[in-house]
């Protein structure tokens, strides 16, 4: 097949192909641009993105450059596969820039491949110092229902075990079961109870919707006691108006 090329790279399209090579230029455009605060998440949107492209060995260095020059019959020629390595490694670079907010850039000024500039940007922001592992750890510790719905509730600790495993640091499966249902009221009771009971460990989805199930039941009885109690009220004193004026008159004794 003949090399063609798109017209239209910065949709993020294929611009050149061959027999062989695919050359993509990976829009990121929609991504949120990277700043001091939003790594963790920022890096699992990037990684995906490129993945979807089957290019994330760019980013980790497993896609390695081929040699830049062939011989052949004592001839040395520039090697096409290496020129297809370098400018797709270009894109991409191009891409990740592209995504970062200005202040964080010059970071990678330094940085000569995607994976380079991947590699920095991990060493800047992933490797967390102990205080700030901890600090995860903390939040986790004293983090509890409250008047949190549970999506809130659970939510913010699911955000929270994903750092400690995007940091390395991922906590045991039984060790969140275990810390969601610690942060819940004594009205979860049933619930807890219900979920503790199963044979082996649910999965966080499963906890999640038991929870739900579990607030809605909550919410129900919440309007239904305060309608009961105002409906008793009335009757007793309706019950308290006949007897005062709607009951038999006892005749005095001293008449």
């Amino acid at each position: 097949m003949a090399a063609s090329t798109t017209n239209s790279p910065s949709t993020g399209e294929v611009i050149f192909t061959n027999n062989t090579n695919t050359l993509f230029n990976v829009n990121t455009a929609n991504v949120t641009k990277l700043n001091d605060t939003n790594y963790l998440m920022w890096s699992l949107q990037i990684h995906a993105l490129i993945d979807g492209y089957e290019l994330s060995g760019y980013l980790d260095g497993s896609t390695k450059p081929p040699p830049p020059t062939v011989t052949v019959n004592d001839t040395t020629t520039p090697n096409p596969d290496f020129t297809i390595w370098k400018r797709q490694d270009r894109l991409l670079f191009s891409a990740l820039l592209g995504a970062m907010a200005t202040s964080v850039q010059p970071l990678v000024s330094r940085a000569t491949t995607t994976a380079d500039a991947w590699a920095t940007l991990s060493d800047t922001f992933a490797k967390a110092s102990r205080s700030h592992f901890k600090q995860i750890k903390d939040q986790i510790k004293v983090w509890t229902k409250g008047n949190k719905s549970i999506d809130e509730y659970v939510r913010g600790l699911t955000v929270r075990f994903d750092e400690l495993a995007i940091l390395g640091k991922p906590m045991d499966h039984e060790d969140q079961i275990e810390k969601i249902l610690a942060g819940l009221p004594e009205d979860y009771k049933p619930v807890i109870d219900q979920i503790e009971s199963k044979d082996s460990p649910p999965t966080i989805t499963e906890v999640h919707e038991r929870l739900r199930n579990g607030e809605v039941t909550l919410r129900a009885a919440s309007t239904t006691t305060p309608f009961l109690t105002s409906a008793n009220a009335v009757q007793y004193h309706r019950r308290g108006e006949g007897s005062q004026y709607g009951g038999p008159i006892t005749p005095r004794s001293d008449c």
